[in-house]
């Protein structure tokens, strides 16, 4: 199938700009035995960026370093001030140019003579030696946060350059995207084609072997993996090209779509082997089977709501709630539409478009289960974030409905679109498991998130005697 990309990529418009999150920064030499301040008259701070909410803090962090202080650097980890009057993070950087430049107003300090003297306030000095004592530790096998140490970046590259090689590829620069002690994702520039390292740990070191098994599986719709490591649970791989957020062509969202349903009809009779990789198990049994629990969950959670608005819903509403739920599993269940490969974080950043091809990233919630959930994901996402092309839903679901009509009938596609939008969100819920995880449960504002699903599964359930949602040819 080919993907015309003629049509230019456009960013989404912002009409104000985004609030700022101010980062302290806490740099190191190559080293680490230097560290950079900032004089604020006869005192000494660390410095400070101001990055936008809700963006990737180790892609803007090194961007402003980069292109505004011209100090080439590497992202390991971040924190919150200890003892600070409000909350603060910190982020820590490796400079890679060493102690040799430095920007205006700042100057480099020994580690011995800021931690021993009184430069910096307790808090910042605190937050200097903790990150200190985390980043001189020595590379060691299977460490759990192998991207908190200075020279990570070395070794990472050493190693990228001589696989690449083999492919007759010289790397050239980087640059990070997302980062942390324990995950990283790096894009490096080459004489050819950019290519991607990306490394995950917990909660989500499963999504190494699940992207190691499903671009074996299914080559033609992923990024083709070129280099492993194992120790870091990363992998090397190909560039699949620019994300489908940045398309407002309808036209280039059709295929996409077209090509999730193409994929999932091919894993029908892979279903085994997608079970193996470690895929969640969201199919019909499992998805009745937790009913009771969750349900109960939810309950307590709103229960335990304080105050109203939002809307609290009582005991009998979450009881009606939950036998609409087992019923419409149940119907999606007797049309017969097979199992397949699914994706729980279908969103259009995570679908890539290139000019032959689209594949899909991101698999760390990848699950076996109805396939038409994976679509209503995409489409919930286009109704809130693309408002643009929320006319084109019906053409969406047209351009998805064909690539199933060799499996099943128009009519059970049609029947099953009814059903479908409330059982995505249900095992939208269930997916991470954190519904039941005691410790998650205590992450502020993470109940009302909870209690927001459910209040918009009742929405979507009190539709569903009204909905008729007609197949387009």
């Amino acid at each position: 199938m080919e993907l015309s990309t003629a049509s230019q990529p456009v960013s989404k418009v912002i009409a104000e700009a985004s609030p700022t999150e101010t980062h302290r920064l806490v740099i190191f030499n190559p080293a680490g035995t230097a560290v950079l301040l900032e004089a604020h008259g006869s005192e000494y701070r660390l410095p400070t960026v101001g990055v936008p909410r809700f963006t990737r803090v180790a892609q803007e962090v090194t961007a402003i370093l980069r292109d505004s202080w011209n100090l080439p650097s590497v992202y390991l980890f971040s924190g919150l001030l200890e003892g600070s009057q409000e909350p603060t993070f910190f982020s820590v950087i490796e400079s890679l140019n060493g102690i040799r430049q430095h920007p205006p107003k700042t100057d480099w300090f020994t580690i011995y003579h800021a931690l021993s003297h009184p430069l910096l306030a307790a808090p910042e000095r605190r937050a200097v030696k903790s990150s200190f004592a985390k980043s001189i530790r020595r590379a060691k096998p299977n460490d759990p946060e192998p991207f908190g140490r200075l020279g990570w970046m070395h070794d990472l590259k050493f190693w990228a350059r001589t696989e690449m090689r083999s492919f007759g590829v010289e790397l050239k620069d980087f640059r990070q995207f997302n980062a942390s002690e324990t995950f990283s994702l790096v894009r490096f520039e080459t004489d050819q084609r950019p290519v991607w390292f990306k490394a995950v740990g917990e909660p989500n070191l499963h999504e190494f072997e699940i992207s190691l098994a499903l671009a074996r599986l299914f080559p033609g719709y992923m990024p083709e993996t070129l280099a492993t490591k194992p120790e870091w649970h990363g992998w090397l791989m190909t560039n699949g090209g620019t994300q489908l957020s940045e398309f407002d062509d309808p036209a280039i969202w059709k295929a996409a779509i077209t090509t999730l349903g193409e994929l999932q009809v091919q894993s029908i009779n892979k279903t085994e082997e997608v079970k193996a990789a470690e895929c969640r198990d969201l199919r019909t049994k499992e998805l009745l089977d937790l009913i009771e629990p969750f349900f109960g969950t939810m309950a307590e959670l709103m229960r335990r709501q304080p105050t109203s608005p939002p809307n609290i819903l009582d005991a009998d509403e979450i009881a009606e709630l939950k036998a609409k739920v087992k019923f419409a599993i149940e119907s999606m269940a007797a049309l017969g539409i097979p199992d397949s490969l699914g994706h729980s974080d279908f969103n259009p950043g995570n679908i890539l478009i290139d000019s032959d091809r689209c594949t899909f990233i991101d698999w760390a919630e990848a699950h076996l289960s109805h396939p038409f959930l994976t679509f209503e994901y995409l489409m919930a996402h286009l109704k809130k974030d693309y408002p643009q092309l929320s006319s084109f839903e019906g053409d969406f679901r047209a351009a998805y409905s064909r690539s199933w009509r060799l499996v099943t009938s128009i009519g059970q596609i049609e029947e099953t679109y009814l059903f479908s939008p409330l059982v995505a969100i249900y095992a939208y819920a269930l997916a991470g498991n954190a519904w039941r995880d005691a410790e998650r449960l205590k992450i502020p504002g993470f109940e009302g998130y909870l209690r927001s699903l459910t209040r918009k599964m009742k929405k979507e359930a009190d539709l569903l005697q009204r909905r008729r949602v007609t197949c387009p040819n």
